[in-house]
């Protein structure tokens, strides 16, 4: 056929066979390759599915070692073609070889040192794309969109309707473009400007990298986030102080280190990208201490060399402001060292000063406060420096800053004026550091004379007690008791005004001598009547009288009887109160009564006879006779109550198992406060019909506005109106009397009625279960009544004993009896389901209720088996 056009491979000056051939291009799209020596063969980039005037085509594609894919021949299949063919239609069509990269495009290039081809695309929003030749090259289309997404180009750029793009220069990442008009314009696009850049970074070019991340504006934290292990380990940061002349730049990068890795959000590694990075990646929170910690090696070291790894000579003081701002960047700023290194370089920078003139003051050390300023507030600065307990460092950095020279100097001079120690304890009380504060404030104490130990103690003491320093305080008074003594008290107060009462208790009990009121006072605080009664004892003199103790027992005793809790506890605290009554107030009788009260009938009893009180064990045993019989009522109403509950909670369990496996169905939760029908089979079926059909009728009385069949018809985007054959819709007014005879609705009711649980709900199951549980006695009843039980037959009241004996057996076995009549019905219920589920061809599965396990385990206790067995020996 005829040749169309004949071309140089792009890749000559790289390939060696490739400067002894050309590309040809038939009129039908055909390429042939042409060697030396007249030898034509068909070409192994395959053929163009269109003539294209505009060819460019690559000899050996393997030039780009950052292959997406192994080669065919070591996965054991046949090598396939290395060669690329680019072609531009007169239609404006690219293709690569037989595939379409894009059906509207102006003008290509292909770039091997960026590894690009570029294209200019037609349209209402031109754009600049970039085709990776590696995706280019390892496109398979049996591999899905998502392998191949490579295709749909990289960092596009919009550019003007009509450019063309005329070259991409091979050792800058920019490009020139024809507009329209037919001028000349480069351009830096991202997507060359991004791989340069991290291109330069691994090769250690930093110089070159961070020149055109200045000039781009492209963030400088990709010099580390790149290969943050190859910065900080293997020389990368020594390699960047020696390459980078400006200390400005040195600033720049480190005023925008943040703790993000940029290669993750903002700009991340192209897949055609092949560096290997090590996985072990730093804590990102730390990386900015990192950086700023290795920057600031490097510099001070190549400072005391006096040459850095380039072999560029540096004086000291050079770093100094990237020094600085290494510290002020870090995470949290350091400060006191910032100003400290600028302190240490004031005397070598004092030049031609006066002697008289501070050299704080000298225009080296102020041009670094204001720089140092720059990166940090000045107050915070200042505070910093009167942290160091430095005032002429203070007042340097307060020279240039906005603070009033009426408020901070005469501060100044009367810190100056003061001893050491009283100076550092104002500052740190105004710097908020008491602990270093008290610390001070004690040093100073210890400088003073001895006359004023008094008025200093004092004064540690409030400081203390206002600052909360009790530890530290203890700490620094280790050696003197009186003032241990004091601090400890102190201690004790605090924690008893905290509520920590039992804390309290001990301190005060700790301190030597012990503090006998605040012990009484934490006692009775936290209710530890045995300490308190110790503490009594502890403290008595002989003008405290019987009569005291007395009416402070009988008052304890009361408080402690009244505490409120469950059956276990309040028996705790009328065994207490009737100690306390025995032991300190000496009244028998009042004592037997708080047995009484626990329930503790034998105790009563026991005590009566050990005091001789015959009338009291009399009043034990009608308390015996009067609490069997409330147990036997309350036995045989839990009893009934039982019965009643369990056959309800049978009939309200179906209602909810059936709302569970519904619920489970519509995807709702099954366990929410529902009325008895939301969940039951008639709701059910309502709701579902109301689901399906939306604009179905409803059925209502004859005076309802549903009974009309209202239909809302939906006109264009912004109108609608309503449509009935009654006009009951118009509205009212005195010319249209329609629907003024209406029955009102009724208001829904307020009060109790409102408040009544609806049947087969979730509310009424839980009442259920709750009054289940209740009718089950608990462990403390069981106690009470076994050893009420006892003390009966052993006092001559065998029949009532009895009595109460069979009311908790009757109890029981109506329990049980429930039980496995309820768990035999449920049986029941579950076979027949499942027989029904099998003739209609289905599964029915069982859906349990989580309460379900609790109730099916309740049961009453046996009384113990001594009391069994004597009652099996009188039957």
């Amino acid at each position: 056929g005829r040749v169309l056009r004949i071309v140089n491979w792009s890749d000559t000056a790289l390939v060696t066979g490739a400067r002894w051939s050309a590309l040809i291009e038939l009129a039908d799209g055909m390429l042939l390759d042409y060697f030396s020596g007249g030898m034509v063969d068909c070409s192994k980039a395959g053929a163009l599915l269109e003539p294209c005037p505009w060819l460019a085509g690559l000899y050996d594609a393997k030039i780009d070692t950052t292959s997406l894919t192994p080669s065919a021949d070591v996965l054991g299949h046949d090598e396939p073609s290395k060669r690329l063919a680019f072609g531009l239609s007169s239609r404006y069509r690219l293709y690569c070889g037989e595939r379409l990269l894009s059906s509207a495009s102006t003008s290509f290039a292909v770039s091997l040192e960026h590894k690009f081809l570029s294209h200019i695309t037609l349209g209402s929003r031109p754009q600049q794309r970039f085709l990776p030749l590696a995706s280019l090259r390892d496109f398979d289309p049996f591999m899905g969109s998502d392998e191949n997404e490579a295709l749909d180009g990289y960092e596009a750029r919009s550019v003007e309707r009509g450019a063309r793009l005329i070259a991409i220069f091979p050792m800058k990442p920019m490009c020139v473009i024809q507009m329209p008009r037919g001028n000349l314009e480069s351009i830096s696009p991202r997507a060359l400007v991004l791989p340069y850049i991290m291109m330069k970074i691994d090769e250690g070019d930093y110089f070159t990298a961070l020149d055109i991340m200045r000039r781009q504006r492209v963030d400088m934290n990709l010099i580390v986030d790149l290969d943050p292990f190859h910065f900080l380990e293997k020389g990368g940061a020594e390699l960047f102080i020696g390459q980078i002349d400006k200390i400005d730049n040195i600033n720049l990068f480190l005023s925008s280190l943040i703790d993000v890795d940029t290669t993750i959000w903002k700009y991340p590694i192209p897949s055609w990208r092949k560096k290997e990075r090590r996985d072990g990646r730093r804590d990102e929170t730390s990386k900015v201490n990192l950086v700023c910690t290795k920057m600031r090696e490097v510099m001070i070291h190549a400072e005391n060399k006096g040459i850095t790894s380039s072999g560029k000579i540096v004086k000291e003081g050079h770093f100094l402001l990237p020094i600085l701002s290494s510290y002020a960047k870090q995470n949290p700023p350091m400060l006191e060292e910032a100003l400290a290194l600028i302190k240490s370089n004031a005397p070598k920078n004092l030049g031609n000063q006066s002697k008289r003139k501070s050299v704080l003051l000298s225009e080296s050390v102020q041009s670094s406060i204001q720089y140092l300023a720059f990166l940090a507030d000045y107050e915070l600065i200042f505070n910093t420096a009167i942290g160091m307990y430095d005032f002429d460092l203070a007042k340097a950095v307060a020279r240039h800053s906005q603070m009033d020279p009426k408020v901070y100097l005469p501060m100044l001079k009367r810190w100056r004026e003061m001893p050491d120690s009283m100076a550092r304890y104002e500052v740190d009380v105004k710097l908020k550091r008491y602990e270093s504060a008290l610390r001070h404030l004690v040093a100073a104490g210890r400088d003073e004379d001895q006359t004023s130990n008094a008025e200093h103690i004092s004064k540690c003491l409030k400081f203390i007690e206002s600052q909360g320093l009790h530890k530290l305080g203890l700490e620094l008074f280790a050696n003197e008791s009186e003032f241990l003594q004091s601090i400890m008290v102190s201690l004790g107060e605090r924690l008893l005004t905290e509520n920590r009462a039992e804390e309290a208790l001990t301190v005060f009990l700790a301190t030597s001598p012990k503090c006998i009121d605040g012990g009484k006072r934490a006692a009775s605080a936290c209710g530890d009547w045995r300490a308190y009664f110790a503490c009594c004892a502890e403290g008595s003199d002989s003008a405290d009288g019987d009569d005291s103790m007395t009416s402070i027992s009988v008052k304890i005793a009361e408080n402690i009887s009244s505490r409120g809790g469950n059956m276990n506890e309040q028996r705790d605290c009328y065994a207490s109160a009737a100690r306390i009554l025995l032991d300190y107030g000496k009244d028998v009788g009042y004592a037997v009564d708080m047995f009484i009260s626990g329930h503790m009938y034998n105790e009563g009893r026991r005590i009566s006879y050990l005091h001789k009180r015959t009338d009291l064990v009399k009043k034990c045993v009608d308390a015996a006779v009067s609490y069997a019989n409330t147990c036997i009522e309350d036995l045989a109403e839990r009893a009934s109550s039982f019965e009643v509950a369990s056959k309800r909670y049978y009939e309200v369990i179906k209602i909810r198992r059936q709302a569970i496996k519904e619920a489970e169905e519509a995807g709702i939760d099954p366990h929410l406060d529902d009325s008895a029908s939301l969940f039951s089979m008639q709701s059910t079926a309502s709701n579902s019909s109301l689901r399906s059909t939306a604009s179905g009728s409803s059925v209502g009385s004859t005076r309802s506005v549903a009974s009309v069949s209202t239909v809302i018809s939906v006109g264009a985007t912004s109108t609608f109106s309503f449509t009935g054959d009654v006009d009951t819709m118009k509205h009212k007014s005195k010319f249209n009397k329609i629907g003024r005879d209406k029955p009102k609705k009724k208001k829904k009711k307020k009060g109790p009625a409102a408040r009544r649980m609806k049947p087969g709900s979730e509310e009424e199951l839980k009442s259920l279960v709750d009054t289940l549980k209740f009718s089950i006695p608990n462990d403390p009843y069981l106690v009470a009544i076994s050893e009420t039980v006892t003390f009966l037959m052993q006092s001559g009241k065998s029949p009532l004993a009895k009595l109460l004996f069979q009311a908790y057996e009757d109890l029981s076995s109506a329990v049980t009896k429930e039980q496995k009549s309820r768990s035999e019905k449920d049986k029941q219920d579950i076979e027949e389901r499942g027989r029904f589920a099998h003739i209609e061809g289905r599964i029915d599965e069982f859906a349990e209720h989580d309460c379900e396990k609790d109730v099916n385990e309740l049961e009453c206790k046996f009384l113990p088996e001594s009391i069994r067995n004597i009652f099996s020996f009188l039957s």
